[in-house]
């Protein structure tokens, strides 16, 4: 439904929560650490560079033991500093997301941004690049996590084309 709810997706796909820490940047939209906080996550905002985006230096100064995620936002459409943040992630073995709500369409070094990490989130909010009046989306590097992210966003339903999901309105009950 929104970039919002692409970034909460992400993160309740990774397994993030309650005493967990996610790293983001101090130039962001509020959605982005709402949906931390939204999860039960703590957000711990770092420094930018000339870019607008993420400092890599910053981001390894904050890591902690509590560090399970870092959310990288591609601020104004320019790409953040993401072989040195990918490469920090993967180091301290954390979660990296991208919030692509103002990269869509970007790239860097051939490879689109939001695929870069282990998630992509992205907005289709009326003032974005790529729009649809309002939406979100969230790409997966990982089929188990898609999965998972698949099962949250869907309330724990199972999508299975032999079970109907609504009421019959022939003999008025629900189909379980």
């Amino acid at each position: 439904s929104s970039g919002t709810a692409a970034l909460r997706v992400a993160l309740a796909a990774l397994g993030i929560g309650y005493g967990d820490e996610v790293i983001t940047q101090s130039f962001t939209f509020v959605a982005t650490v709402e949906a931390i906080i939204e999860a039960g996550a703590t957000p711990v905002c770092v420094d930018i560079d000339t870019t607008l985006n993420m400092d890599p230096k910053s981001l390894t100064k904050a890591i902690t033991s509590n560090t399970k995620g870092v959310i990288v936002v591609h601020m104004l459409g320019t790409p953040a500093r993401l072989v040195e943040i990918s490469q920090i992630c993967r180091n301290h073995n954390i979660f990296l997301i991208e919030d692509t709500a103002w990269g869509c369409g970007g790239s860097l070094l051939g490879k689109p941004l939001g695929t870069w990490g282990d998630v992509g989130t992205y907005s289709f909010d009326f003032a974005k690049t790529m729009t649809t009046g309002e939406g979100g989306m969230v790409v997966f590097q990982s089929e188990e996590v898609f999965k998972k992210g698949k099962a949250w966003h869907d309330h724990g339903h199972e999508n299975n084309p032999d079970v109907q999901r609504c009421e019959d309105s022939k003999i008025g009950r629900a189909h379980v």
